[in-house]
């Protein structure tokens, strides 16, 4: 080991700051699924667990399922069933 290191030379990265605590969970995703997650995420300069989970993150917002608390849903769920009556 080096008694210095330059950190000027490390590659920034955009890391996003945590908000949730990840979950471990084993998942099964077929072969070229894996090897396409990995080579998008070796383009961007991730890791592929880092990327994945950006990418569903984004997909999600795409779609309307932003990542809400619980709270903020069944607020948003009332609203919705008052205004129905």
């Amino acid at each position: 080991m080096k008694k210095e290191y330059d950190l000027k030379k490390m590659n920034k990265r955009d890391n996003t700051i945590i908000k949730e605590p990840k979950v471990a969970k084993t998942i099964r995703l077929d072969v070229d699924v894996l090897s396409w997650v990995k080579e998008e995420a070796a383009k961007a300069e991730l890791p592929y667990q880092t990327w994945l989970n950006s990418f569903l993150k984004k997909e999600m917002k795409k779609v309307g399922l932003e990542s809400e608390s619980i709270e903020s849903r069944l607020a948003n769920l009332e609203k919705k069933i008052s205004s129905l009556g």
